[in-house]
Order: structure tokens, then sequence, then C-alpha cells
């Protein structure tokens, strides 16, 4: 039975529900795959492991039907528990319903602590949990940038990153120390361009990527040395806001001159 739903899941549109792969918890996930099936198949109850089976051949992704079930038991009236003999299945309540659309309406938006007195952490946390996640041509706009920046952006390898800041706000001797660093930099890191911003509006630190904005509270250099914030920001559902920066970083970018 559970081979002739997954053939039947693999053909249907799913663009009416929630995007499934942007839900994070399990519990998220297995109430997917109940309303999906009641809805579209008329399946009113599913076992964690037909849930399983199902989620790793239609969306390629392995969840444990131990993890399926102990989601389920802290579900409450999401879900309706069925026992028969040995055999536990569940079915997706109106509540359940409910909860799985007001996620997909919520706009995608992460936020980021980073608490003070604490470099090493927050640049560990910003890189793991953010800039190693970006895709594509990333751009970054931040005022203030010296060496310390360039110790946190090295192992990046997307194929174009693209710093935009303003020299001027560094003071001699430190820009002459980063200019000095950053031709070393750049020899071993093509995928770079830096570009230096004279006029004064640029006030702002963010990240473009492909498909996210992140909004920084403080320069990347001084995470850690305050308390701070990264909020970010999916393109999808932020498409105004992601528009915006992205038109005005370009025009400011071309207005640029680079460094060195």
């Amino acid at each position: 039975m559970t081979e002739e739903i997954i053939k039947q899941l693999k053909r249907l549109d799913f663009s009416e529900f929630t995007d499934f792969h942007k839900l994070k918890k399990i519990l998220d996930k297995g109430l997917w795959i109940l309303w999906v099936c009641k809805e579209k198949l008329d399946l009113k109850k599913l076992s964690a492991s037909q849930i399983s089976h199902i989620i790793k051949e239609v969306k390629e992704l392995s969840i444990d039907k131990k993890k399926i079930t102990n989601a389920f038991n802290r579900a409450g009236n999401k879900i309706h528990t069925y026992r028969d003999n040995e055999i536990v299945s569940y079915e997706i309540m109106k509540p359940g319903k409910d909860y799985l659309m007001s996620a997909s309406n919520q706009k995608n938006i992460n936020l980021l602590y980073f608490e003070p007195e604490k470099r090493f952490t927050s640049k560990r946390q910003l890189i793991k949990n953010v800039l190693n996640n970006l895709k594509g041509i990333l751009k970054f706009a931040d005022p203030y940038v010296d060496i310390r920046t360039l110790d946190i952006l090295k192992d990046l390898n997307n194929s174009e990153i693209r710093v935009l800041s303003k020299l001027t706000n560094l003071r001699e001797p430190q820009r002459s120390r980063f200019l000095r660093e950053l031709k070393d930099f750049l020899k071993e890191n093509g995928n770079f361009q830096f570009k230096d911003y004279n006029k004064r509006d640029l006030h702002d630190r963010y990240i473009i990527s492909q498909d996210s904005i992140i909004l920084i509270g403080h320069s990347i250099k001084d995470l850690g040395a305050k308390e701070s914030f990264a909020v970010v920001l999916d393109k999808e559902t932020n498409s105004d806001i992601y528009k915006v920066l992205n038109s005005n970083f370009d025009e400011r970018w071309n207005l640029s001159n680079s460094i060195p």
C-alpha cells in the first residue's frame, strides 16, 4: 500500500501547500505528509513507519520513524491517534492544518543573537549558521572593514563575492595596513572584489545572496564586541525588501572605485 501512495504522491502538484523543505521541525514534516495524503489521496491515517518511508522516497530526506513518533507524542490536538493492537496510526486534525497554514503565511525570518564580549564565538556563529549557507553571488555592504573582516570572509568559496565599503572610515595607519593585507588577500582569493564608496549614504550593514538578505547590527569585524543581532530574511517572502537593497547595492557598486 505504501508504495502505491508514493507513486501517487510523485505525480501530484503541491504548490497549494506549505513548502515541505522550508519546514524545520520533524513534527511539521510529519504533519505535512498527513495533510497532503488526507487532502489529495483521501487517506485518513498513516503510521510513523509509513510517513518515514514516504518522506524518504518522495522528499529524499531520511527521518527515523521513532523521531516521528516522539514528535507526534507532543502534537496535542493537532492529530488524532488510532491504536489497533500494536499498530499506531495518526490523522491530522483541523488544528494541525491551521498550524501548518500559519507557518506558511509567516515571513521566513531567522534571528541570530551575538553576545557581548564574545568575539570568537560570534565569528564562528556567523560563519557556521549564516555565511556557509549562502548561495550564488554574495554582496556585502559594510562601511567599516579591516583585516578582521578578511579573516572572517577568507573561507568563503562562492564564485563571486563583492564587498562594498568606505575607506575614509579607516584612520591611518589602520587604512594603510588594511590595504597592504588586502593585496595579499586578493592574490589568494580571486573570487573577491572590494570597492570604495566615497559618498555619505552608506550606513547600513547587510549581505545579499541568491535567495536571502542578512541585516547585521554591527560591522562584521566588530561582532561580539557588543550585543548585536543578525536578521536573515528569505528572498521569496521578503521580495520587496530584497529588490530595494539589491538595487541600492548595485547602484552604489557601479559608482564606486576598485580597491586596491
